[in-house]
């Protein structure tokens, strides 16, 4: 491939070098009408002597000597113009400082000019097909191109206008481009693409270019402009896409197969996320670290960044068969793959749980297998509690005995003044944790609590999804009910900064920035559908369901709060359980999950949790 640039540049050089000298030649020729007098061939000898050197450094400093990469855009040709201009003017400025003596004449001058533009447009049209020629890179076969305006200037943006120059086989072309930063006015142009207007200037640009899709490329958008590009191209009817966000894209190239409609992440989520990626690395590299509940949605994507940070064993552990070779097999695939082992086995089964980590001896685990669903588990509280608190003590009583650093237990925002057992569960599982001794260079335990996870199987968005494409109704349980919503590479890159986070004994909260309106997000689904909310899709109230409340805490009062050194991660720190209370309420549950008697679990949770609402004081809290 050198070798190929190399004689690019070499033939580049050498048809310039001739062009000049013939266009030169030429135009003296066609001055005479091709019947030159002796005496003027001598004096285009002398001219020639000085004029193509000063061509040469007037072509360099107008970087004509360097191949073009892909393909010849009409701004090398104002370039070309441009250098060719500024030669002619000066050649010019000469003949009429010396009076036409030992200068080129006028006619010549102007006949030179346009035998160059011509010749090195067509040499430089002819370097960028050369070069891919022989350096091997030959473009895809053109086939109809679709008509592309992007959204922002950035680098993303020139590598998309860059991407469907050289490559026709994409079948893409930028046609004009919405700023979103100060700077780009109307009319401008940027990498030889017309700026439109803004955001707001949707429906003018739209006419003026007559787009068959739109993509964003701008990370840094703001979920409120993205929500107003879906609502505005739904009513112009023109499909709208956006590029991988940058955790999907770790080395900042873009892939332009990877551009994809927009999603529910992109409606609700948040501009691009800043991770202290040294301080996760040097956490997890070389370690042996253990994540439970791997197959779910979360632990899934936790596997996945954790891969990344380059453990020594990677240990993901889950009771579903399925799941558990789903991202096994994805995992294998990955670059560093060898070093993960997928673990069948129930967080509850003691035995198989101490076989585990007396054979692999993880050294950080993240605990995210759960029961979470809020209505199930009023059904059958003790299985929650089972899981939820018990199992999590009892891998926390491992973690200490095999002499894990770091064990990060994955809450909820549930966990907050909870309406429903599920959160109560998860509130007693942070207690027991907070109870254990701390600052002795024993195991630290964490707690990170967060939101809704967008796409996670318990959030509405997948339930949403299969209501609308059934033709509906969405049900919504009320329509002032509210949520915190994250998405799932956002939540996990968070959790992974919480665990740098800290000796032990705190709960990390994560910053889920504003609660939404579950049934404007209903009606968000059902518009990025490109249907209509309450004509196309019915939208439908059902009541709040048992355990459910109107909307979602993230702290208590009474805890402290504190900041970290990551600006959307918080510590939150009280005062803990004694060891003998903690030990007395570990009994109560275990003798309650062994009664299976779901009506002793919820009366003793509001003796144990003062502040357990209840399904039956929904309403009050509401």
């Amino acid at each position: 491939m050198k070798r190929g640039i190399r004689r690019t540049r070499l033939i580049h050089w050498s048809l310039i070098l001739v062009a000049a000298v013939f266009s030169l030649f030429l135009s003296y020729q066609v001055r005479f009408d091709f019947n030159m007098p002796d005496e003027w061939v001598l004096r285009m000898v002398e001219t020639v002597q000085w004029i193509l050197p000063l061509e040469y450094i007037v072509f360099y400093a107008f970087g004509l000597f360097s191949p073009l990469g892909a393909r010849f855009r009409w701004w090398d040709f104002m370039r070309i113009g441009l250098a060719v201009g500024l030669l002619s003017a000066f050649l010019l400025y000469l003949w009429f400082i010396f009076s036409g003596e030992k200068t080129a004449p006028r006619s010549v001058v102007l006949i030179n000019g346009l035998f160059l533009l011509i010749s090195l447009s067509c040499i430089l049209a002819l370097s960028a097909n050369l070069r891919q020629i022989l350096t091997g890179h030959i473009a895809e076969l053109p086939v109809r191109a679709s008509r592309v305006v992007v959204v922002g200037s950035g680098f993303l943006a020139y590598q998309l206008v860059e991407q469907t120059r050289k490559r026709g086989g994409l079948g893409m072309r930028v046609v004009g481009l919405i700023s979103t930063r100060e700077g780009l006015r109307e009319g401008e142009h940027w990498q030889g693409v017309e700026v439109g207007g803004r955001i707001k200037q949707l429906e003018q640009i739209c006419r003026r270019f007559d787009p068959d899709r739109i993509i964003i490329t701008d990370p840094e958008l703001p979920a409120e402009q993205i929500r107003e590009l879906v609502r505005k191209c739904r009513l112009l009817h023109v499909p709208l896409h956006i590029v991988p966000s940058v955790q999907e894209m770790p080395y900042g190239v873009l892939r332009v197969e990877a551009i994809r409609p927009v999603g529910l992440d992109d409606v609700l989520g948040r501009n691009s996320l800043e991770i202290d990626l040294p301080r996760i690395h040097g956490l997890l590299a070389g370690k042996r670290v253990l994540v439970t509940g791997a197959g779910g949605s979360i632990g899934s994507e936790l596997a996945r960044q954790i891969l990344a940070m380059q453990p020594s064993k990677l240990l993901i552990l889950d009771h579903s068969e399925a799941s558990l070779f789903l991202i096994e097999q994805q995992l294998l695939a990955e670059d560093g793959g060898e070093c993960v082992q997928a673990v069948l086995a129930d967080v509850r089964d003691l035995d198989t749980m101490t076989s585990v980590f007396e054979s692999e001896r993880p050294e950080i685990v993240f605990h995210s297998a759960a029961l979470k669903h809020v209505p199930m588990m009023e059904a059958y509280p003790a299985e929650g509690f089972r899981t939820n608190t018990l199992a999590t003590n009892q891998l926390a009583d491992l973690a200490e005995r095999f002499g894990v650093e770091r064990m990060v237990f994955i809450s909820t925002d549930k966990a907050i003044n909870p309406s429903s057992l599920m959160g109560a569960s998860k509130r007693l599982a942070e207690q027991l944790l907070q109870a254990r001794a701390r600052g002795n260079g024993g195991t630290a335990f964490v707690a990170v609590r967060f939101g809704n996870v967008i796409g996670s199987s318990g959030s509405v968005a997948p339930i949403f999804e299969k209501q609308i494409a059934a033709g509906g109704p969405v049900t919504v349980t009320h329509a002032d009910v509210t949520r915190y919503f994250m998405s799932i590479p956002e939540a996990v890159g968070l959790v992974l900064q919480s665990a740098t986070q800290g000796s032990g004994g705190e709960i990390f909260m994560l910053d889920m920035g504003d609660p939404l309106k579950v049934m404007d997000v209903a009606r968000m689904m059902i518009e990025m559908r490109g249907l209509e909310p309450g004509t196309d899709i019915e939208i439908k109230i059902i009541g709040l369901r048992p355990g459910e409340k109107l909307f979602e805490e993230l702290s208590y009062d009474e805890e402290i709060h504190d900041t970290t050194s990551h600006p959307r991660v918080y510590r939150l720190t009280a005062s803990p359980l004694s060891g003998e209370d903690a030990a007395a309420l570990l009994a109560r549950i275990e003798g309650l999950v062994q009664r299976q008697d779901a009506e002793a679990i919820r009366t003793v949770m509001h003796e144990v949790l003062p502040e357990f609402i209840g399904a039956d004081r929904d309403s009050a809290h509401a």
